[in-house]
C-alpha cells in the first residue's frame, strides 16, 4: 500500500513538473508579424554580449551621415524603452508555464511521547485539483502572452512613428539654420549700408533704427532656430538611445521627397481595423475576459481538494499507513463575489473593445485630413508660392538695374524669398511627420 501511495505521488510529480520557459518562439511571432509592415532587425538584448554586439551595430551606422531609414533601425535595436517592453513577453511567457505546474506537495513530520513509548508521524499532502484546472488557467496564460504580444507589437510601431518624426524635425530645423544664413548676411549688409548712409546724412535716424531693428530681431530668430534644433536633436538621441560620442553624428543632406500622387481615404477604416495590433490586443483581452469569468463560473464551488498519505509509527508496534482526502465545505464563500467581478470585467471589455474600434475608425479620418492638408499646403509651396517669390525678385532687379528700385527693395525681396523656401521646406516637414503618423493609425505602410 505505501509502495503504491508514494509512486503516484511520484507520477504526479513528473506530470507537473515537465514544462520549461521559450520566450524565443513568442518574441518570433512578433518579429514574423512586424515585418510584413516592413520592419526588420528586431534584436531582444538579453546577455553584455548582445549589448556590446548592438553597441558596434550603432556605430557603424553612425559612421556615415545618418539617414531615416538608419535611424529608425538604431531605434529598433538601441531604445532601451523599447527593450524594457520586450521584458514583458519574458514575463508572461514565464507565467504561462507556471500555469502548468501543479502546486508543491506539502511535506510534514510529527514526533511524540506519551511514558515509554514513541511516537513519529510522517506525511504528504497534496492539491489534487490542480489536475484539473491546470488546463484553464494555462488557456488563460496563453491569452494574457497573446494579448502581451500585440501591445509589445503595438509599442514597436509607435518607436517607428516617433523616430521618424523626430527624424524629420531635426532634418528641418537643421536646414533652417543653414538656409537662414543668408538671411541674417543680408540684414547685416543692410546695416552697414544704413550707417554710412546715416553717416552721410542721406538717411534719417529713424530708417536707420528700423534696419538695425530689424537686424537684431533676425539675430534672435536664429539663436531661436539653434535652440529648438538642439532641443529636437535630443529628443532624436532618446528616441535612438544615444549618448556621448555617439551623439556626434550628422544628418543626411539628401531632399526629402515630395509626393505627387494623393492618397484616397477609401478603405484605410476598415484596413486600420484589420491592422491596428493594439486592436488586436483588445479583441484577445474580451478572450481573456471571457475566458476568466468562465474559470470563476466552474471553480466557485469547489476550488479545491487536498489528497494526502501518511505513515504512524509508534515504538514497540507496527506501522499505519493511511491515505485521506480534504474537500472545503462552501457554506460561506460560495464565490458570489468572484463570479459577479469577472462579469463585470467581461463587460468592461466589451466596451473597451467597441471604444477601441470607434477611436482607430475617429484617427484614420483625423491623420488622413492632416495628411491631405499638408500634402496640399507642401504642394502649393513648391508649385506656386516659392515661385511667384522668385519671380518677384527678378522683377525687383531689373528695377534695381534701371535704379527705379533701391538696395534695401532688393535685399527684402532677395530675403524673402529665402524666408518662402524656408517655409516650404517645413511644409515639406508637416507633410512627412504626417504621413508617419497615418501609416501607424492604419497599422501598416502606405501604399
Amino acid at each position: 500500500m505505501k509502495k503504491q501511495i508514494f509512486l503516484s505521488f511520484v507520477g504526479i510529480l513528473l506530470l507537473g513538473g515537465c514544462s520549461t520557459v521559450s520566450q524565443n518562439n513568442a518574441f518570433g511571432e512578433i518579429v514574423s508579424e512586424t515585418r510584413t509592415r516592413g520592419i526588420e532587425n528586431l534584436h531582444w538584448i538579453k546577455t553584455p554580449q548582445e549589448a556590446a554586439s548592438i553597441n558596434k551595430s550603432v556605430h557603424g551606422l553612425l559612421s556615415s551621415p545618418l539617414t531615416q531609414k538608419n535611424a529608425v533601425r538604431i531605434a529598433l535595436i538601441n531604445n532601451r524603452s523599447l527593450q524594457k517592453s520586450y521584458e514583458k513577453i519574458g514575463i508572461t511567457q514565464s507565467e504561462l508555464v507556471q500555469a502548468g505546474l501543479m502546486s508543491n506537495p506539502l511535506l510534514g513530520y510529527k514526533i511524540g511521547h506519551s511514558g515509554s513509548a514513541t511516537e513519529a508521524t510522517i506525511g504528504i499532502e497534496m492539491a489534487f485539483l490542480d489536475l484539473v484546472w491546470i488546463p484553464m488557467r494555462q488557456k488563460l496564460a496563453g491569452l494574457e502572452l497573446a494579448k502581451t504580444q500585440w501591445e509589445v507589437g503595438d509599442e514597436i510601431l509607435k518607436t517607428v512613428r516617433d523616430t521618424k518624426q523626430s527624424y524629420i524635425e531635426v532634418r528641418i530645423l537643421q536646414e533652417k539654420v543653414d538656409m537662414y544664413v543668408p538671411i541674417l548676411k543680408s540684414h547685416e549688409a543692410s546695416v552697414q549700408l544704413a550707417i554710412r548712409q546715416n553717416t552721410a546724412g542721406n538717411l534719417s535716424k529713424r530708417d536707420f533704427l528700423k534696419i538695425q531693428d530689424a537686424y537684431e530681431h533676425a539675430r534672435m530668430e536664429a539663436m531661436e532656430m539653434k535652440r529648438e534644433n538642439a532641443k529636437a536633436r535630443e529628443a532624436l538621441n532618446r528616441l535612438l538611445g544615444l549618448y556621448g560620442s555617439q551623439t556626434k553624428y550628422t544628418l543626411s543632406r539628401k531632399p526629402l521627397p515630395l509626393p505627387r500622387k494623393k492618397l484616397k481615404i477609401e478603405g484605410l477604416e476598415n484596413k486600420a481595423i484589420a491592422d491596428r495590433l493594439d486592436m488586436r490586443a483588445a479583441i484577445v483581452a474580451t478572450d481573456y475576459a471571457a475566458a476568466q469569468a468562465g474559470y470563476a463560473q466552474k471553480t466557485h464551488l469547489l476550488s479545491e481538494i487536498a489528497v494526502g498519505a501518511e505513515r504512524e509509527t509508534v515504538t514497540q508496534a507496527s506501522a499505519l499507513n493511511s491515505f485521506g482526502i480534504a474537500i472545503p465545505i462552501p457554506l460561506f464563500d460560495l464565490g458570489q463575489g468572484r463570479i459577479s467581478k469577472t462579469q463585470a470585467l467581461y463587460n468592461q471589455s466589451i466596451h473597451h473593445l467597441y471604444e477601441t474600434a470607434v477611436n482607430i475608425r475617429s484617427e484614420v479620418r483625423q491623420k488622413y485630413a492632416q495628411w491631405r492638408y499638408s500634402y496640399d499646403k507642401a504642394n502649393e509651396y513648391d508649385r506656386v508660392i516659392v515661385k511667384i517669390n522668385q519671380q518677384i525678385l527678378e522683377e525687383t532687379q531689373l528695377y534695381y538695374n534701371g535704379m527705379l528700385d533701391g538696395i534695401y527693395e532688393l535685399l527684402e525681396d532677395q530675403r524673402r524669398v529665402v524666408e518662402t523656401k524656408i517655409e516650404a521646406l517645413e511644409a515639406l516637414g508637416e507633410l512627412h511627420k504626417a504621413q508617419a503618423d497615418l501609416e501607424y493609425t492604419i497599422g501598416g505602410k502606405l501604399r
